[in-house]
């Protein structure tokens, strides 16, 4: 009896092995069964109908890449970067088949945050020293990795990411748009060997919101869902005159690296209604005041205010180190305003629940942005 039971528990062991095995298999699988990459000497038209004689919108280059929208017998319609139309399945690969191809001619791979706030470390260890924080949605190159730990180059030395909260894949490219114009560029079938030729070969490392120095690595505090505008300290000032700002004479993209890195250390403290403390509370406006007063850039007091500060710009020109400023649901009158960190993020002392936080920028619906620096 009891030996049968041994056999019993033996073979639900295996059995369990083989489907989580299938499983891992399965999900790596799945990324890729919805992508394809050009398989291809030179490159491979993308058309704009199913038809060789259709005109052609795009290029792809050997091993670029892009999304299935609609596969067919012959023809697969892609989007691939700013181009969609269809490729020849001849010259295509998907799947595992794709993995395979990634894995044996794609050398280069980049790391791209997942999780709100995320420590770089000095070493594989989350006892290790924080030498930086990185936001969700920014990419590095992968220099190393272990079971763990990613390596990567963070400001001219070494750093090092949890995988936890990392999503590693292959730097891929995308098509081309085809320009009629450019001469260098053929404009041949798919099946002809001059393009579209067939390749023969075929401790948690995030930080909470509670504390600044513990040693947990995510900031959980997003609050992406929310339509109320919470901070009350929005001044009357005029914003009728844009007022300059004096900046420090060091390069501008190093400067708006250095607010935001300096402006992410206060994640986790509390926020408090007239304060300018960054590390006993502030309100919206006194936490950006002086965030920028760090760097010796002077700013008024209140977000109403601070509207003046700088210049107006567009949302498709914000950059990292940029304010954006919110209203009062049904005014016009500005109520609160956030430091841009970049990836339609923002961190703001956003109300007394959530402190110092980092939000999306579209919370709340963005009513202007400044750019105070250059």
């Amino acid at each position: 009896m009891r030996k049968n039971l041994v056999k019993l528990c033996l073979l639900t062991a295996l059995t369990s092995g083989v489907v989580m095995q299938n499983g891992i298999d399965a999900q790596a699988a799945n990324k890729y069964d919805k992508m394809v990459i050009a398989n291809v000497d030179n490159s491979l038209n993308v058309r704009k109908d199913a038809s060789t004689s259709s005109k052609v919108v795009g290029q792809m280059k050997r091993g670029a890449v892009g999304t299935i929208v609609k596969k067919g017998s012959k023809w697969t319609k892609i989007k691939s970067g700013k181009v969609t139309g269809y490729v020849s399945n001849d010259y295509i690969l998907t799947g595992k088949q794709m993995e395979k191809f990634a894995k044996e001619n794609i050398k280069t791979k980049d790391a791209t945050v997942t999780t709100e706030v995320l420590n770089v470390r000095a070493k594989k260890s989350t006892s290790s020293k924080v030498i930086g924080k990185v936001t969700k949605g920014t990419t590095f190159s992968v220099k190393g990795q272990t079971v763990a730990w990613t390596k990567i180059n963070y400001k001219k030395q070494t750093g090092y990411l949890s995988n936890d909260y990392i999503e590693v894949d292959y730097r891929f490219v995308t098509a081309t748009p085809f320009n009629s114009s450019d001469p260098d560029v053929s404009i041949s079938d798919n099946e002809n060997n001059t393009v579209g030729d067939k390749n023969p070969s075929s401790n948690s490392d995030t930080n909470n919101s509670g504390s600044n120095t513990d040693n947990s690595d995510t900031n959980n505090s997003t609050n992406n869902n929310t339509n109320s505008n919470t901070n009350n300290n929005s001044g009357t000032g005029s914003q009728e005159k844009e007022e300059e700002v004096t900046v420090p004479n060091i390069d501008t993209d190093e400067l708006r690296e250095e607010i935001v890195d300096y402006a992410l250390q206060f994640v986790g403290n509390p926020y408090v209604y007239g304060g300018t403390s960054l590390t006993e509370g502030a309100d919206c406006s006194g936490f950006v005041q002086s965030v920028f007063g760090k760097f010796g850039i002077k700013i008024n007091r209140v977000s109403a205010d601070q509207a003046t500060n700088g210049r107006e710009i567009s949302l498709d020109e914000i950059q990292p180190g940029d304010l954006i400023f919110y209203v009062s649901r049904g005014s016009s009158r500005i109520s609160h305003v956030s430091l841009y960190i970049g990836n339609d993020m923002v961190v703001h002392a956003l109300n007394q629940a959530k402190g110092i936080c980092v939000t999306n920028m579209y919370y709340n619906t963005p009513y202007m942005v400044r750019n105070i620096i250059d």
